[in-house]
């Protein structure tokens, strides 16, 4: 008999050596009317024709993957009538470029042959993979045959997201490759091994706060068990080398009595996943100590601000009941009256800091660049602290090195920023300290602009590093009142704070616990010419008109206002007549001559009708007079907004209580 084996290798030869998919040459091994059969519904092909097209298609899909065959086994018996069947088994083994092992199949085959003019050519083929489990993918050829179906569809859907699919059997304990990427290992490096042993090489590449799960998860003894009425397990593990992947059991075969006899382990990397979770996790983590931070910030705001409204309410209750009392005695009742007026004060410097933060935080701030002089505007700060510092046996010192006397700022804010640093200097050092003001100049690379430096040295309590690091943060105070004996809410530094951002600044704090404090702040300032300064001095002179004689008409709900108002006025030489509501404020004026009133103080929240409905319905008026008339809110809604709101509903201006007759004055002129 001729040596068949020797025909089978020929043809396995040409089968794993075709490169090309152009002359082939199949009519040395075929007959044209062969018919070859498969493991797979689409590997029966009825002619020669069929199969070379599957051929030519499986060879396009190999790529970069390189077939081997090893442990031919073949036997031979005579059919007669000049055929011969040879039968047996062959590993297929596919490997990459690098020459690691994509895959490794133990395929069983039947071939016919038959002899045409004297040469012996494949009449009929029957390859199967009947006991073992294949890989699937691109890189696998579809004519070798696949997996039966039920573990076929298992690992396909595995196989699209998993880079490593092994087959552990739980009885011999042994696991077999089915599928590996070569974009992350995890040790194995083996087709076939004992579980035991590989598992060791496995261990070794977990990170060590996982290997005890990893041990637990992977426990062969338990795992039938733990998998009994569940589809799959599955579990995160971190790697030595920081990369994290998905570990997922699924059970594959079963016993008579439903138990699992054999499973799918895959593995997943889902370094990017997890990175993103745990950015996410750490973000909320953040997000709740920012939220639990705020609440505590807002609770000791409140507690700290009730405080320190209560000190100068509980001093001003307690004044006017002495005032009351020593009516007749004009210097105790003087000096009730002014203590009063400085604890008013103290509460009003309150309430205007929390306003001043909100608009800064509600973007609301604009800053207006005028020609300032520099000496002028920093001693009229100096000088505001002059008598409370020698009240305190304090030395309050100015010192200057101006080289450009004047220059482009905004200067309320700037003082604002100056006036909070000093009066925490004078506030928070004792008796007979020393605080020194400085302001010094110095050129900038840009010839027209200057850098202003501000430093504030004082010899007090100072702070201690850690609380140096939270002081510019709203609310923040090292000590309480009740502690320090020194009231304050803890948010003039954060209002400096953010000025200075605001004006291209910066601000640095040295401080020593029980030595003192140095604060210094820089600003960048464009110059101005003495011209400059004297054009902004001619414009806008002081007016000299009065208010005597102005007939104004105060709309005002709380008899009070109504009454310190009235007498503010009166004082000024006004005439003045009060509603009580909006309601009434349009009937006085429908009553009137259309000149009987110069001008209108209207509150806003008023009950019946409230200061914007009112100041719309006088408006639309029919006398022309009474619809033009001047219409000032003068209200405790202070922000922004409220004043934008007074402006849009025709009011011509806005002035804030409580009443300053320095601002309310000036503001009435205006429109006289």
């Amino acid at each position: 008999m001729d040596d068949f084996k020797q025909l089978t290798e020929q043809l396995l030869k040409f089968y794993i050596d075709t490169e090309s998919i152009d002359d082939t040459g199949f009519e040395n091994f075929f007959d044209d009317n062969s018919s070859i059969i498969g493991t797979g519904k689409h590997e029966f092909f009825r002619n020669l024709h069929e199969f070379q097209e599957s051929y030519k298609f499986d060879v396009k899909r190999r790529e970069k993957i390189r077939l081997q065959i090893r442990d031919l086994q073949q036997e031979e018996t005579e059919l007669g009538d000049a055929q011969v069947l040879a039968y047996g088994s062959v590993v297929f083994t596919g490997l990459f470029e690098d020459g690691s092992v994509c895959f490794e199949m133990d395929t069983r085959f039947s071939i016919i042959h038959k002899k045409v003019n004297g040469k012996w050519l494949v009449q009929h083929l029957h390859q199967s993979v009947p006991d073992r489990d294949q890989m699937t993918g691109e890189e696998f050829p579809v004519t070798l045959g696949k997996q039966v179906e039920e573990a076929h569809r298992a690992i396909s859907a595995l196989g699209t997201a998993y880079y490593h699919i092994s087959r552990l059997d739980l009885k011999t304990k042994k696991i077999e490759l089915v599928k590996r990427s070569r974009k992350m290992e995890l040790g194995i490096s083996q087709k076939s091994a004992d579980w035991n042993s590989q598992f060791e090489v496995i261990k070794d590449v977990i990170a060590e706060p996982f290997v005890q799960k990893y041990i637990d998860f992977f426990d062969t003894q338990t795992m039938a068990a733990r998998l009994r009425n569940k589809e799959s397990m599955s579990f995160e593990f971190k790697k030595k080398d920081g990369k994290w992947f998905l570990a997922m059991i699924v059970p594959q075969n079963y016993d008579k009595d439903g138990n699992v006899t054999s499973v799918l382990l895959a593995n997943r990397d889902v370094t990017d996943e997890k990175l993103r979770e745990l950015r996410q996790e750490e973000e909320l983590r953040e997000a709740k100590l920012n939220a639990e931070t705020a609440s505590k910030a807002k609770s000791a705001f409140l507690f700290n601000m009730s405080h320190d409204i209560r000190t100068p309410m509980n001093a001003i209750i307690g004044y006017a009941d002495l005032a009351s009392r020593h009516l007749e005695d004009t210097e105790k009742l003087s000096r009730y009256v002014d203590n009063i007026q400085i604890c008013g004060r103290k509460l009003l410097s309150l309430l205007s800091n929390v306003l001043d933060l909100a608009r800064i935080e509600n973007n609301k701030v604009e800053m207006k660049y005028a020609v300032s002089d520099v000496r002028e505007d920093f001693t009229n700060c100096v000088t505001m602290f002059q008598q409370q510092a020698e009240s305190k046996n304090q030395t309050l010192c100015m010192t200057e090195h101006i080289l450009y006397p004047y220059v482009y700022v905004d200067e309320p804010h700037l003082s604002e920023v100056c006036i909070n640093i000093i009066s925490n200097a004078v506030k928070y050092t004792n008796a007979g300290g020393t605080i020194s003001c400085k302001v010094a100049q110095r050129p900038c690379e840009n010839e027209d602009w200057c850098d202003m430096i501000i430093s504030i040295t004082d010899n007090g309590i100072g702070m201690t590093e850690e609380f140096q690091r939270h002081i510019f943060e709203a609310f923040e105070r090292e000590r309480t009142s009740t502690i320090t004996h020194i009231e304050g809410i803890g948010i003039g530094m954060g209002i400096v704070k953010k000025l200075v951002d605001l004006m291209g600044g910066t601000i640095e704090v040295e401080s020593k616990l029980g030595e003192g404090s140095t604060f210094t702040v820089t600003i960048p300032c464009k110059k101005a010419s003495k011209e400059e300064a004297l054009e902004k001095k001619n414009q806008n002179p002081r007016s000299k008109k009065s208010l005597k004689g102005v007939r104004v008409l105060l709309v005002e709900d709380n008899e009070i206002n109504a009454e310190i108002a009235t007498e503010l006025l009166k004082e000024e030489g006004c005439i003045v007549e009060v509603a009580t509501d909006g309601v009434a404020c349009i009937s006085m004026i429908e009553k009137a001559d259309a000149d009987y009133y110069k001008m209108i103080l209207m509150d806003i929240q008023m009950p019946v009708m409230n200061g914007f409905d009112t100041t719309l319905t006088i408006r639309k008026m029919k006398d022309d007079k009474k619809a033009m008339i001047p219409i000032i809110a003068m209200t405790a809604n202070a922000f922004a907004e409220d004043r934008q709101k007074a402006l849009s509903v025709g009011m011509n201006d806005h002035v804030a209580k409580p009443v300053d007759m320095n601002i309310l004055a000036p503001t009435m002129m205006k429109y006289l």
